[in-house]
C-alpha cells in the first residue's frame, strides 16, 4: 500500500514538472524573435530576369511598376526574389510585391502599411524603413501601422515559402522616439 501511494506521488510529481517545463518552454518560444540566419534562401538567382508574367488581377492591375521592377533590378530577397515598392496615393501607405526574377511570378506583399515610421535602435543598421529583408533569407520584417491591426503599430515576421507570405509573429513596435 504504501509502496502504491509513493508511486503515485513520484507520477504526480513527473506531470507536474512536465507540465510546467512545457508552459515555460512555450513562454520562451513565445518570446524568440525570428532571425534571418533561421530562415535561408535557396540557390541565388544570377542570370538575366525572366519578363514579367501576367497570371493573375494582381499583376495585371500592377503591371507597369512590376515590368519596371524587374527591368531595373536584381534579386534583393530570397535569393532570387526583387522586391517593388509604391505608395497607395496621399495617405502615406505603402504597398508592393516581390517579383521572382527566374519565373517572372508577382507575390503581392503580405498587405499595406499604412504609415512609415523609422526604425528603432536594434533595426538601426539595416537599409530599410517600414521593410527589412535579405538576400541570403526568406524572412521579411515590416514595421508600422498595418491596415488590419486597427491603427496599432506593430512589427511583423513573414516567411515567404512555396509562393506566398505567411505570418510567423506579430509584437508591438511602436514609433522610435524622435
Amino acid at each position: 500500500m504504501r509502496q502504491a501511494q509513493s508511486l503515485t506521488g513520484l507520477v504526480r510529481c513527473l506531470i507536474g514538472a512536465s507540465v510546467v517545463f512545457t508552459v515555460l518552454a512555450n513562454a520562451q518560444d513565445a518570446a524568440v524573435t525570428p532571425k534571418f540566419e533561421d530562415y535561408p534562401a535557396g540557390a541565388r538567382h544570377r542570370g538575366p530576369n525572366h519578363p514579367l508574367v501576367l497570371d493573375g488581377e494582381f499583376s495585371r492591375s500592377y503591371r507597369t511598376r512590376l515590368r519596371k521592377a524587374i527591368a531595373l533590378r536584381k534579386p534583393e530577397f530570397a535569393g532570387r526574389y526583387i522586391v517593388a515598392r509604391w505608395g497607395c496615393g496621399g495617405s502615406g501607405c505603402s504597398i508592393g510585391a516581390v517579383i521572382d526574377a527566374s519565373t517572372g511570378r508577382a507575390i503581392p506583399l503580405p498587405g499595406p502599411v499604412m504609415s512609415v515610421h523609422p526604425l528603432k535602435p536594434q533595426y538601426a543598421h539595416e537599409d530599410g524603413q517600414e521593410l527589412i529583408y535579405h538576400l541570403s533569407s526568406r524572412l521579411m520584417i515590416r514595421a508600422g501601422d498595418m491596415d488590419r491591426e486597427d491603427g496599432k503599430d506593430v512589427i511583423e515576421f513573414h516567411e515567404l515559402r512555396n509562393g506566398e507570405f505567411r505570418l510567423i509573429k506579430t509584437s508591438p513596435y511602436g514609433r522610435a522616439p524622435p
